[in-house]
């Protein structure tokens, strides 16, 4: 849930609107590196019976994803790794959440 947390706080405090076609699982480690959760098949299930296009979870829980192949048509299953993958994905694009992400990227150095 932590993901979630960060993406709306950003969001607020940059007014960079988020994707409201995508859903999202994940905690943060104060790295900023997505770390891996429980449920990964159940949470992905909800997310497409509430209608989204697109369910972003960590990188690390990609091996443990089962659907089947009505149900992965049906849904854009998005691995990411770090909080600046999450931006990525989870905000709308524009020219301040390119700004963000690279100034992101130049801090993560």
């Amino acid at each position: 849930a932590s993901i979630s947390i960060a993406v709306g706080v950003l969001s607020a405090l940059t007014d960079i609107p988020g994707n409201q076609e995508s859903g999202m699982t994940g905690s943060l480690d104060v790295r900023g590196d997505v770390l891996t959760i429980g449920g990964v098949n159940a949470k992905i299930e909800a997310a497409i019976e509430s209608g989204l296009k697109k369910v972003i979870i960590p990188a690390s829980n990609a091996q443990d994803v089962y659907l089947s192949k009505e149900k992965a048509a049906m849904i854009k299953v998005i691995p990411v790794k770090n909080i600046v993958e999450v931006l990525e994905h989870a905000l709308k694009n524009s020219a301040e959440k390119r700004a963000l992400i690279k100034k992101m990227k130049r801090q993560a150095k």
